[in-house]
């Protein structure tokens, strides 16, 4: 009996002295873009918010950004006109240089060539580029350009843990892997 409870006290001693593995992280789902992302960013300008304001009928993401772009005076008929969106992102970068590298993406990526489809809709310019922009200015903050407030915690872990899709291609409806921004994403629950 004696070594019996030698032996638990020994053990107890020992297991006292193991290191505590640290808590989990909070899991991150990579679907739907939280809602208050751009908010926790300081909201960069991706297009004249006045501007999307006044296309409030529009039914469709592509109809209200093509509006947008057309009330920005970025459209040449159907085209966009890449030219006038650079300036606009140059002005933003001078006035934010913070942004800098946001913008240089938005240039070399999102305005220099033909940009594929970024989402479900296709022959929508105005949309691809609204969304490569989004996911260059997400991809591209400083972490001293998010705000510290908890309600900020989740979508700041959210952009760098997950690409940036449009929620549209986490519909129903859509099947897996469908969305040209989001080809190689696997869903998770």
């Amino acid at each position: 009996m004696y070594e019996v409870a030698l032996f638990v006290f020994y053990f107890a001693v020992c297991a006292a002295d193991l290191p505590v593995a640290p808590p989990a992280p909070p899991r991150v789902y990579c679907s739907d873009i939280p809602a208050q992302i751009l908010e926790c960013m300081g909201r960069p300008s991706i297009t004249p918010i006045d501007n999307l304001a006044k296309c409030t009928r529009s039914t469709t993401a592509c109809e209200r950004l093509t509006c947008s772009f057309r009330q920005s005076g970025w459209l040449d008929g159907a085209q966009v006109d890449k030219v006038k969106v650079t300036e606009h992102f140059e002005r933003f970068a001078r006035d934010a240089p913070e942004w800098s590298a946001a913008v240089q993406q938005i240039k070399t990526v999102c305005l220099a060539g033909e940009l594929p489809a970024q989402g479900i809709f296709l022959n929508c310019p105005a949309y691809d580029i609204w969304h490569c922009a989004f996911s260059a200015f997400i991809k591209h903050a400083q972490p001293s350009q998010w705000f510290k407030s908890q309600s900020c915690d989740y979508p700041r872990q959210y952009a760098a843990a997950c690409p940036v899709c449009p929620d549209e291609c986490f519909a129903p409806a859509i099947p897996v892997g469908s969305c040209n921004a989001c080809i190689v994403l696997p869903r998770t629950p």
